[in-house]
C-alpha cells in the first residue's frame, strides 16, 4: 500500500485535531509498517515549530514514513483547493516517491485533490452546521462551504465516536455504509501519571487542591455557565477552579467575565500548560469538569479518566458515550446542575481504590493502537473497494 498523508494539522496544529493526528498517524504506521507511507505537510500558523517537533518525535518509531514539506504554505493552499477550487492534484506537491498513492487520507476536516485517487478524510464534529453560532463566522463559512462537499466526493469518511457518526449520515446525508468511526485515544502516560511535586506545583502555578477544566477557552466549551454555577449556586465550592488551555475565538471576553473569580482567588488560568506536563496536571486535580455544549469526542474526558479523576460532563451525546458510567453528567445550560455536578465529584468516595480503578478501566476502551488498527482497516476497504 502506497499511502499518501496530508499531515497538515499534525505539525500546526497544537491542540484538538493536531493532537488526533500526532497519534493517530504514528499507530496506524505501526500497525502497518509494511506499508510505504509520504507524510506530507504545508506549513503555517504559529504553533508550527512546536507542533511540528512534536509530531516528528512521535514518528520517531516508524522511521520508513517519509516527511515531506510542501513549497506552499498551508493558507495559499486553503485558497487554491477549497475556495478557488482549483484541481490541483497533491501528488504534485508531495515528490516522486509519492506521485501514484493507492489512497489519500486526512485526518483534518478537508482532504486535498488526488485526480482519480480514492481519498479518506476525518470528520470531527459538525459544530458548523449544528452550533454555527458557537464557531468563529469565518472559519464556519469555510467548513460550510469545503467539508460538506469533500465529505460526498471522498471514497470513504471517518469520525470519532457514533455519535458523531449519527450526526454526519443525518445532517450531511451520507450513507451509512460510507462513515466509519475511528476514536481519539488516550495513551499509557495518563494511566501512569502521578500529582506534580510540592515544587513542581508552585512552578506551575497550582494551588495545592484544584478542580480542572482542559481545552481551548471559546463558546462551544461554555466556561461561562461554569462561571455562572460558581458565582450561584456553586459559590459554598470552596475549591480553585484551574482553567488550562489558551484562549480562541472569543477567549479574551470569556477570560474577562471571569475577572471578579480570579481576583477571589476562585479561577486560575494557566494558558501555557504543555502536552509533557498535562498528565501531571490531571493527575494533581481533586476532579475535573468539562461542560462542553457540543463535541465530536471530547479528549479531556478519557484523559481524565485515565488519570483516575472524578469527571464532570455535560449531558452533550458524545461525551456521555465516551465517558459512560463513569462520568457525572450535568445540564450544561444549568448552572446549578453543574455545581450539583461538581460537589458530586468532589465528595470523598470518589476518591476510593474501586473508583479510581473503574475510571481507567473505562479509559483503556479507547487506545491509539486501536484506533490506528481501525484506521488501517478502512483504509483497506477503500482501497479495495476502489480496485474491485
Amino acid at each position: 500500500m502506497r499511502l499518501l498523508i496530508d499531515d497538515s494539522a499534525a505539525v500546526n496544529q497544537l491542540a484538538g485535531v493536531g493532537r488526533y493526528a500526532r497519534h493517530v498517524v504514528p499507530a496506524l504506521v505501526a500497525a502497518r509498517p509494511d506499508w510505504e507511507v509520504t507524510l506530507g505537510y504545508a506549513p503555517g500558523g504559529p504553533d508550527h515549530a512546536v507542533a511540528l517537533a512534536e509530531a516528528r518525535h512521535a514518528m520517531d518509531a516508524a522511521p520508513a514514513a517519509r516527511w515531506h514539506e510542501w513549497p506552499v504554505g498551508r493558507a495559499r493552499l486553503d485558497q487554491a483547493w477549497y475556495r478557488a477550487r482549483l484541481p490541483l492534484p497533491v501528488q504534485l506537491f508531495s515528490g516522486r516517491r509519492a506521485d501514484r498513492p493507492d489512497v489519500v487520507y486526512s485526518p483534518d476536516f478537508t482532504v486535498p485533490p488526488a485526480g482519480r485517487t480514492p481519498r479518506l478524510m476525518t470528520i470531527h464534529d459538525l459544530a458548523f452546521r449544528l452550533w454555527p453560532d458557537l464557531v468563529a463566522p469565518r472559519l464556519m463559512r469555510f467548513l460550510e462551504g469545503v467539508v460538506p462537499r469533500s465529505a460526498r466526493r471522498a471514497a470513504g469518511v471517518v469520525t470519532v465516536s457514533e455519535s458523531a457518526r449519527r450526526d454526519l449520515i443525518a445532517h450531511l446525508g451520507l450513507p451509512a455504509d460510507r462513515v466509519s468511526v475511528v476514536p481519539n485515544g488516550v495513551d499509557g502516560r495518563f494511566f501512569a501519571a502521578v500529582p506534580p511535586g510540592e515544587e513542581d506545583r508552585i512552578w506551575l502555578g497550582l494551588p495545592a487542591s484544584y478542580l480542572l477544566c482542559v481545552g481551548t477557552i471559546e463558546p462551544r466549551k461554555n466556561h461561562l455557565a461554569l462561571w455562572s454555577a460558581l458565582r450561584g449556586p456553586g459559590r459554598d465550592i470552596d475549591v480553585t477552579l484551574v482553567v488550562a488551555g489558551k484562549p480562541g475565538w472569543r477567549g479574551r471576553e470569556i477570560t474577562a467575565a471571569a475577572d471578579d473569580l480570579v481576583r477571589s482567588g476562585r479561577v486560575i488560568f494557566l494558558p501555557n500548560v504543555d502536552n509533557a506536563t498535562l498528565p501531571a496536571v490531571y493527575a494533581g486535580s481533586a476532579a475535573t469538569v468539562y461542560p462542553s455544549l457540543y463535541e465530536g469526542f471530547g479528549l479531556p474526558v478519557i484523559e481524565s479518566l485515565a488519570a483516575g479523576r472524578p469527571t464532570v460532563v455535560s449531558s452533550a451525546a458524545a461525551l456521555v458515550e465516551v465517558g459512560g458510567d463513569q462520568v457525572t453528567v450535568a445540564d450544561p445550560a444549568d448552572p446549578e446542575s453543574i455545581a450539583a455536578a461538581i460537589r458530586a465529584a468532589l465528595h470523598p468516595d470518589q476518591r476510593s481504590t474501586a473508583a479510581v480503578a473503574a475510571r481507567r478501566d473505562r479509559a483503556g476502551w479507547y487506545r491509539w493502537p486501536t484506533a490506528g488498527e481501525a484506521l488501517a482497516e478502512t483504509i483497506e476497504r477503500v482501497h479495495d473497494e476502489r480496485r474491485r
